[in-house]
C-alpha cells in the first residue's frame, strides 16, 4: 500500500520537476493547479473510500460475494463523481482571477488544471479497484500498477511539456495531459487485472447487485463524512497555496517545491494509515478487537519511526532537494528554509494521518471529519495567515501552521482512538455474553 501510494505521488514529482526544467513560471502554474485539482481529488477519494473498509469488513465475516457488489456500487460512484468535478476543473482560470490571482498566473493555472480535469474520472476508477484489491489484503497488482505508470507518465511528460515526436510545447499544461492519459490506461491494466487473473466469481465481481440501493446508501454514509473531511482538510491547503500565490510567482514555485516534497514523504504515513484502516476494520469484523487495536498502535508507531528518518534526510540534505526541481538561485533561497520547517512537521503530520485510518477502521467518520476542520480551519489557516502574511514569514511561515494543526489533530484522534477501544471491548463481551 505504501508503495502503491508512492507510485502514485511519484507522477506529480516528475510533473513539477520536468517543469521546473521548463522555466520557473511552469512550476508556479502547476502548483497553483494542483491547489484544487488535489482539492477535487481527495473530496472523490473519500467518497470511494469506504469500498476498502466495506470489503475487509465482509471478508473477514466470510461474506465474500459482497465485496463485488460493494465495487461495482463504487464504480457507479466514481464514474459520477469523476465527470462532474472533472466539468468543474474546465472553469479554473476564471476561480484564480475569482480568488485573486494575477492574469498570468490565473491563465497558465487554469489551463493545467483543465488537463488535468480530463483524467480525474479514470483516477477514481483506478482508486475504486485498488480499494477493492486492498481491502482483500492483495494490494501487489495495483502497487506494480502505480510505480509502472511512472514510466509512461516520464516519456509522454518529454513529449508533450518540451515538444517532442512533433507535439506542440505545452510546459505545465503538457504535464497535466500526460498524467491524465496515464490515469486511464492505469485504470485499464489494473481492471484487467480484476477481471482475467482474479476469482470473479466467488467475490461477486460479476455478479448483478441484487440491493443496489442499499449498498449505495451505506457507501454514502460512510463517503460524505470522508469526501467532507479530505475536501475541507485539501481546500485548507488551497487556501495555504493561494496566500503562497498572493507573495508571488518566486515563493508559488518555493511552496510547490517543499509541498511537493512532503508530500512524497507522507505516502508514507498514507500507506500506514490504509493499512491500519484495513487491519482494523478486519479484526473487527473477526470480533478480535484487541488485535484490532494492536494493529492501530502499530502502524501509528511505524509511521513515526519510518517518517523521522525521512525527516532527518530533509534536515541533512535541503538544497540536493531542491535542485531536482529548480536551479533558480532565487528559488532555493526560499525553498531552503521550507523545506527544514517541513522536517519538523512530517512525523506529527504522518501520524495524524495514520490516526485518521485507524478511526477508519472503526467507522467513526464523523469524528474524524471535526477533527480535520478544527485542526486545519480553525488552528491552521489563521496562523498561516499569521506565520506567513501578517509577519511576512513566506513559504517557511506557511509551512509551520500547518504543524500547529498537526499537533490539534493527533491529540484528538489518539484520545478517541483510547475511547472507541474500550467500546469495542465492551461490544465483544456483550457478544461473548449473548452466545453463552
Amino acid at each position: 500500500m505504501l508503495l502503491s501510494r508512492t507510485g502514485a505521488i511519484l507522477i506529480v514529482t516528475i510533473d513539477v520537476a520536468m517543469c521546473g526544467y521548463a522555466g520557473t513560471e511552469d512550476i508556479a502554474y502547476y502548483g497553483l493547479a494542483n491547489g484544487p485539482h488535489v482539492t477535487l481529488i481527495l473530496i472523490g477519494i473519500g467518497a470511494v473510500l469506504p469500498v476498502a473498509i466495506l470489503t475487509a469488513s465482509y471478508d473477514g465475516s466470510g461474506n465474500h460475494e459482497n465485496c463485488g457488489m460493494v465495487w461495482q456500487v463504487g464504480m457507479v460512484h466514481a464514474l459520477a463523481i469523476g465527470i462532474t468535478l472533472g466539468i468543474l476543473m474546465q472553469f479554473g482560470e476564471a476561480f484564480f482571477l475569482l480568488t485573486g490571482q494575477n492574469a498570468e498566473l490565473s491563465q497558465g493555472a487554469g489551463r493545467t488544471l483543465a488537463m488535468h480535469g480530463l483524467g480525474l474520472a479514470g483516477l477514481l476508477c483506478l482508486i475504486t479497484t485498488s480499494l477493492l484489491l486492498e481491502g482483500l489484503q492483495r494490494p501487489v497488482p495495483a502497487m506494480v500498477v502505480a510505480l509502472g505508470a511512472n514510466f509512461l507518465n516520464l516519456y509522454l511528460n518529454w513529449v508533450f511539456i518540451f515538444g517532442n515526436h512533433g507535439a506542440p510545447q505545452m510546459g505545465a499544461e503538457g504535464a497535466a495531459l500526460a498524467t491524465s492519459i496515464v490515469r486511464w490506461v492505469a485504470f485499464f491494466a489494473l481492471m484487467g487485472y480484476v477481471f482475467f487473473a482474479f476469482d470473479t466469481v466467488r467475490y461477486g465481481i460479476v455478479k448483478k447487485v441484487s440491493q443496489f440501493r442499499k449498498m449505495s446508501r451505506n457507501l454514502r454514509q460512510l463517503g460524505y463524512p470522508t469526501a467532507i473531511g479530505h475536501g475541507m482538510e485539501s481546500a485548507s491547503f488551497l487556501i495555504l497555496t493561494l496566500f503562497a500565490g498572493y507573495m508571488g510567482v518566486l515563493e508559488t514555485a518555493a511552496w510547490t517545491v517543499g509541498m511537493n516534497l512532503i508530500t512524497i514523504a507522507f505516502m508514507i504515513g498514507l500507506g500506514f494509515s490504509m493499512a491500519a484502516s484495513v487491519r482494523v476494520a478486519n479484526y473487527l469484523g473477526q470480533n478480535n478487537p484487541a488485535v484490532a487495536a494492536s494493529s492501530g498502535w502499530t502502524a501509528i508507531f511505524l509511521s513515526g519511526v519510518s517518517l523521522g528518518v525521512i525527516a532527518l534526510l530533509f534536515v541533512i540534505f535541503p538544497e540536493p532537494l531542491v535542485r531536482i526541481y529548480s536551479q533558480d538561485p532565487e528559488v532555493m533561497k526560499l525553498a531552503v528554509p521550507t523545506i527544514l520547517a517541513a522536517a519538523f512537521i512530517l512525523v506529527l503530520d504522518g501520524m495524524q494521518a495514520v490516526g485518521v485510518g485507524v478511526l477508519r477502521g472503526y467507522q467513526d467518520m464523523w469524528f474524524i471529519t471535526k477533527t480535520l476542520i478544527t485542526s486545519f480551519w480553525v488552528v491552521m489557516l489563521p496562523l498561516g495567515w499569521l506565520f506567513g502574511l501578517h509577519m511576512d514569514g513566506g513559504p517557511p511561515g506557511l509551512m509551520w501552521s500547518v504543524g500547529g494543526a498537526c499537533i490539534v489533530a493527533l491529540t484528538m484522534l489518539v484520545w478517541r482512538f483510547r475511547y472507541l477501544i474500550a467500546q469495542s471491548f465492551k461490544a465483544s463481551r456483550f457478544q461473548a455474553n449473548r452466545g453463552r
